[in-house]
């Protein structure tokens, strides 16, 4: 039986159990860490501002950083892990539990158990994103490399998302500005409309007192006409015609009289200055060139 057993037990079957036992050391490991990350928040919460780093130092051998990730474990997984019994260790505790670890619970139902390395890489998600993952996710059977791996995927998924949302409500609210633009220039066209409306019934109005206008000028017209007929307008206008040719005549005449009277005297005046030539040259030269003066000048005049 015994030589069975021993046969049975190959490189493989222990390697595999090797495996099993890191796992659950690592596991271990995180309760610890959990709960030095307890201790650490309530450490800090008592020190005086400023000796936080020093008692680091001093007290734990922890830099900053170091004691900030077991703070975040703390944070992280912390309300789902059970505080030790009185004068019972975490580890004790793990073992109670099982010697396996323990497992996290979330909204009524089992979540994987996680190592210490696993729960430091699920801090990249949210917590909302990382119960989801830890829900839909295979992470006890996923080494460090492809959880990591997977985490990676999901949050460059969720940016995806995240691009895909901020781009949808940049949509929505552009189409909201649209919108809000479409109603203006709807509310702007119908007020354009109205005063088109408004403006073609005062142009018909317009057009209606001017035909009202024009009919008054036409009765006034045929009114003045009848007056016309009636007071001998036409006989008037004859007589003005009458008086008129009259006046012109009398004008030819007295124009006719000038003229007779001017060539008589211009007669004379020839006459006279023949005669005056052979008297006095000297004085006749005198007149002559007046004369001469006079009839240039008489002539540019414009009749």
């Amino acid at each position: 039986m015994m030589d069975e057993l021993t046969a049975n037990r190959t490189p493989v079957v222990i390697a595999s159990e090797i495996n099993t036992l890191k796992r659950q050391m690592e596991k271990i490991f995180l309760v610890h860490a959990v709960e030095i990350g307890r201790r650490l928040k309530e450490v800090r919460s008592v020190l005086p501002t400023g000796q936080w780093g020093q008692w680091l130092e001093a007290s734990v051998n922890y830099s900053p950083r170091t004691a900030q990730r077991f703070m975040q474990l703390f944070d992280a997984y912390g309300e789902h892990f059970l505080l030790p019994a009185a004068g019972q260790s975490p580890q004790d505790q793990a073992v109670t539990q099982g010697g396996e670890g323990i497992r996290i619970e979330e909204a009524g139902r089992m979540l994987p158990k996680l190592t210490t390395a696993q729960a430091m890489i699920l801090l990249g998600l949210p917590k909302e994103e990382r119960v989801q993952f830890l829900m839909e996710a295979d992470v006890e059977s996923m080494s460090a490399r492809e959880l990591k791996q997977a985490v990676e995927q999901r949050q460059e998924a969720q940016k995806v998302r995240e691009q895909a949302v901020a781009e949808r409500d940049q949509a929505k609210q552009e189409s909201t500005v649209l919108r809000e633009d479409l109603d203006r220039e709807k509310d702007q066209n119908a007020r354009l409309a109205g005063e088109r409306d408004r403006l073609k019934a005062e142009t018909r109005e317009l057009r209606l007192e001017k035909n009202r206008l024009e009919q008054a000028i036409e009765n006034k017209q045929a009114s003045y006409d009848k007056l016309k007929e009636r007071t001998g307008y036409k006989a008037i206008k004859q007589m003005e015609a009458t008086l008129n040719e009259a006046y012109g005549r009398a004008e030819a005449n007295k124009i006719a009289y000038l003229y007779d009277s001017l060539f008589k005297t211009f007669k004379e005046l020839a006459y006279e200055m023949t005669r005056f030539a052979g008297t006095n040259p000297e004085l006749h030269n005198l007149y002559k060139e007046k004369i001469d003066d006079f009839l240039h000048k008489a002539l540019r005049e414009k009749f």
